[in-house]
């Protein structure tokens, strides 16, 4: 149905009615088949995806990021806080959520992991997540869910909180980021 609707979208496009068609989702694989299935006259723009890549959650690096780069699309990142888990870490005694439910055992792991590497570096969980995604080229945006003003604003403190170098090759070195992820 979405390929269907993609070429209206596009005549749509070319009418001046719309600027932008864009397609937004929380799984790498739906992103991918609309994608590799796109003719070029019903092409989109912008993918927005939800929690799939973020500090802790890789699973859009190796084949969607790419593909979009490619192909032009940019990508809008939704979840970067992994539905929490990484706005309050692992220690803060809060409810543990990841993708929208309880978090399961890895991930809580993964993130304590992430914890101490930023306990090590001085750097806080939320600025790491933050700033990691926006390093790939393919990704324009990062949302987040703020809701409150201060929430807002810790987290325009956190996009510009100093991150050395260092930290981001402890990660690596730890196995908690993939070579191939661009780091800033």
């Amino acid at each position: 149905m979405l390929h269907e609707a993609l070429p209206e979208l596009h005549t749509l496009r070319r009418q001046g009615l719309l600027r932008h068609i864009g397609l937004g989702v929380n799984d790498v694989q739906v992103c991918l088949d609309v994608l590799r299935g796109m003719r070029a006259d019903a092409g989109i723009d912008c993918l927005l995806l939800a929690g799939r890549y973020s500090l802790i959650d890789h699973s859009g690096l190796a084949a969607l990021l790419p593909l979009c780069q490619s192909l032009g699309v940019r990508i809008a990142l939704g979840g970067v806080f992994n539905s929490g888990i990484l706005a309050t870490g692992v220690r803060a005694g809060a409810e543990l959520r990841f993708n929208y439910g309880p978090a399961a055992q890895h991930w809580v792991a993964r993130v304590a992991a992430v914890e101490a590497i930023c306990d090590t570096y001085g750097v806080p969980l939320r600025a790491a997540a933050l700033q990691f995604p926006l390093a790939h080229p393919a990704v324009e945006v990062v949302m987040l869910g703020a809701r409150q003003a201060s929430e807002w604003q810790d987290a325009v403190a956190m996009l510009r909180h100093p991150i050395p170098a260092g930290y981001w090759q402890a990660l690596r070195d730890a196995g908690l980021l993939p070579d191939q992820a661009p780091i800033p």
